[in-house]
């Protein structure tokens, strides 16, 4: 028979050999079902959790120096980010678990995703092997490039579908409008001091004082110092906004897995309702989280973890509880103390065996351990026609 999914021919009956979906549970899609009714309505101050890079980074905070006082110069801190190619640290509340560990037992009901030999699980379990369920999820999530910054995302489907946040892959026009403004204000600055500068200098020749010469001389040095960093760092601004205006998701948007090895886009669908966008790559038989498709059973203090890479730190995994339902500007959330950071968003929100629950998307600002999730049912909402019975 045919496969209705993928289009695999085959012998079997009861399920593809290629993506490994059931035909029997394919025939019986599941409707979707509701939050809890009792959500609380209320305004929240959000802010997405992407990770902006260049002009989102340190850049931008010297430019902000420069703008505020030429003289006064704080080079950024280095920070030390894990390179792709080299196992990532995982954290979690109750510490760091070894390898191999015994995989939790599943609650009744619950089926386990088989362990499989072949294609990109097999990869990538070859090279990060999932000794529990959480591992499992860890190999599925995966970092988002693109030229304005990055985020995270994670197969929900066997045959490259990747679910991540629509701020993670679409720029925002109000922001690079804000952005080139802060350009077009540094070009100014820099001209402006470089006709003091030439001024400053016609007046050296008539100096005669030894001292006051010298102190003239080196107040030329100094702005000649800093009008070169700040010319070269306007230059890269320059730059970045040009390649942002120039970008594609088609060709700019990269897929980074566990491994470090990138596959490109081959298609991308953003919803225009709520935070979430479906990107595909082309692969065969990916690691994948199963959705559960009753979010209901989810109660207040129920155990969740976080995977995904915060401020570049890839396929972290942290933990918390579900904190409580929430709803804002029309939409429902999940709200979780699980540590939500820039870098997170589009990253999976899952339960202790390893099923989805929600997408990580934002936090509320000036606060700490109040993030928020889309529901998975949202997912279904916008997107169950590309992705079949999940």
């Amino acid at each position: 028979m045919e496969c209705p999914k993928c289009g695999h021919a085959q012998a079997g009956e009861q399920e593809c050999e290629r993506c490994g979906v059931i035909f029997s549970r394919l025939q019986k899609k599941e409707q979707d079902k509701d939050l809890p009714d009792d959500v609380e309505s209320e305004p929240l101050a959000v802010a997405p959790t992407k990770t902006w890079s260049g002009l989102g980074g340190w850049l931008f905070a010297m430019v902000a120096g420069l703008l505020a006082g030429w003289y006064v110069f704080a080079p950024p801190q280095q920070q030390t980010v894990p390179d792709a190619g080299q196992p990532a640290v995982f954290s979690q509340e109750s510490g760091s678990e070894e390898r191999g560990a015994r995989q939790p037992a599943l609650p009744q009901g619950t089926m386990a995703q088989p362990q499989i030999a072949e294609g990109l699980a097999g990869k990538l379990a070859a090279a990060f092997p999932a000794g529990n369920p959480l591992e499992h999820a860890r190999n599925a999530t995966v970092f988002i490039k693109t030229p304005w910054g990055s985020g995270s995302g994670f197969f929900v489907t066997p045959n490259g579908y990747i679910i991540t946040n629509r701020h993670v892959v679409e720029f925002d026009a109000a922001q690079l409008k804000e952005f080139k403004g802060k350009a077009d204000k540094l070009a100014n600055d820099l001209e402006r001091d470089r006709r003091n500068r030439e001024v400053l200098q016609k007046q050296l020749a008539g100096i005669r004082d030894p001292g006051v010469r010298r102190q003239v001389e080196e107040e030329l040095q100094r702005r000649q110092e800093a009008y070169e960093k700040y010319s070269a760092m306007h230059k890269e601004i320059v730059g970045q906004l040009q390649r942002i205006e120039r970008s594609s998701w088609s060709s700019d948007i990269t897929v980074v897995l566990i491994d470090g090895s990138e596959l490109p886009v081959q298609s991308l669908k953003m919803s225009d309702r709520t935070d979430l966008a479906l990107l595909s790559v082309d692969c065969y038989n990916a690691p994948f989280i199963q959705a559960i498709t009753d979010s209901r059973r989810f109660g207040q203090g129920q155990k969740v973890y976080s995977i995904g890479s915060p401020m570049g730190l890839r396929h972290t995994v942290t933990g918390g509880i579900i904190s409580g339902y929430r709803e804002h500007k029309g939409r429902k959330f999940i709200q979780t103390d699980a540590p939500i950071n820039p870098g997170n968003s589009g990253g999976p929100l899952i339960d202790e065996q390893g099923g989805l629950i929600g997408i990580n998307t934002m936090v509320l600002r000036d606060a700490q351990g109040i993030g928020f999730a889309v529901p998975f049912e949202e997912v279904k909402t916008e997107f169950g026609q590309y992705l079949g019975a999940l």
